[in-house]
């Protein structure tokens, strides 16, 4: 007994300490330094970022050593001050040129290895805004990618990042934007979305900024395959639209998000609106076990993980929730254990819980729901 239990506690020991170690052991990106990159014909300058990404520890999936261990990338330096000393050598302040504001909704890598080589990718989607009198402007939204196949591709993920951000601001460069009308929007989202007071217009949403304002554009070359047999989801036909990293679509009576926004699948997930969010079901893994799960499930960008789950999208603040079996056993089990019952037949049915949800409102469940959401 005695002995089983050295064994026990050694097994822990040593548990714990790979656990640790793989949590901590990150591939370092640095953007600088740089030579010869800088453009001084343009009439802007980047004056600040703001992180808008669901992810915000980690910049994706890397590959390390001889047996391709995968393990989470991040920048040296904070996320916002890497990338404005960055954008301050690419574009150098000056006072007599535009200053821009860039919220970034994602920024990813990923690495795939085949049979005798391996791809790095990176993908970005970025807003423009500017800022005047204590009020952003949106001005334009803008996507990116890169990718590179070699015998090692872990060490050039640095250019590609490079890459995809320069190509979207340059993109920005070639629009005459002042010419465009200037959206007011909210950092911080108090107001009601537009989306939830008007009829849903149809078409793709570039980014959540698009689908709070619902204002999505058309473009007739853009086109579904035939998926009648999976009707909870959308495929692109073209490969080039598919890395354009559209944010959302809407058939003028439902809306379907993006999978690339959360996990790097290329498929639009269908939604339901309840309330203020959007809940739909798919493979998702939040940041918290993103950091976790890493090195099994391969995340970020390249999602091999069957795992379903619940989500929730609020559409004031563009944030995700998952609505996981611990938070509807608290949400249920006491007070409406026949709901309980019927969530434990099927908790991947988006319709059941759809109408657990809105009986939950009409009690009057609201305070507790928004609670138990936030809660870690």
């Amino acid at each position: 007994m005695f002995r089983l239990r050295k064994y026990l506690v050694f097994f822990f020991l040593i548990h714990s300490f790979v656990v640790l170690s793989q949590e901590s052991d990150y591939h370092i990106v640095n953007l600088l330094p740089i030579e010869n990159d800088t453009i001084e014909d343009v009439n802007f300058y980047v004056s600040k970022i703001i992180d808008n990404r669901v992810y915000k520890d980690n910049l994706g999936i890397a590959q390390k050593g001889v047996f391709n261990r995968k393990v989470l990338s991040k920048f040296d330096k904070p996320f916002e001050e890497e990338l404005m000393e960055y954008f301050n050598v690419v574009f150098p302040p000056d006072s007599k040129k535009e200053p821009l504001v860039i919220r970034v909704n994602q920024l990813l890598i990923s690495e795939k290895t085949g049979a005798f080589k391996e791809t790095g990718k990176a993908i970005a989607n970025l807003d423009v805004l500017s800022f005047k009198d204590d009020v952003y402007y949106f001005l334009e939204s803008f996507s990116g990618y890169a990718e590179k196949n070699s015998a090692d591709v872990t060490g050039k993920h640095d250019n590609r990042i490079r890459q995809v951000l320069k190509n979207c601001l340059m993109d920005f460069n070639d629009i005459d934007y002042k010419t465009k009308p200037k959206r007011p929007i909210s950092i911080e989202v108090t107001s009601i979305p537009v989306v939830l007071n008007e009829p849903l217009n149809k078409g793709f949403f570039t980014s959540f900024s698009e689908l709070y304002a619902n204002e999505p554009f058309e473009d007739s070359l853009i086109k579904f395959k035939d998926n009648s047999h999976r009707s909870n989801k959308l495929f692109l036909e073209d490969r080039s639209h598919k890395r354009t990293l559209y944010y959302a679509y809407s058939d003028g009576e439902n809306i379907y998000l993006n999978a690339s926004n959360y996990s790097g699948e290329k498929h639009f997930v269908k939604t339901e609106l309840i309330d203020k969010y959007l809940l739909f079901n798919d493979a998702f893994i939040n940041q918290d076990k993103a950091t976790g799960m890493s090195l099994a499930f391969g995340v970020l960008g390249l999602l091999v993980s069957n795992t379903q789950s619940n989500v929730l999208l609020d559409l004031y603040n563009g944030q995700y929730y998952i609505l996981d079996n611990f938070k509807i056993r608290l949400l249920l089990k006491n007070d409406y254990p026949e709901l309980y019952k019927e969530y434990k037949k099927n908790s991947n049915d988006v319709n059941l819980l759809k109408s657990i949800l809105e009986q939950l409102y009409k009690g009057g469940q609201s305070g507790k729901i928004e609670q138990i959401l936030k809660e870690p």
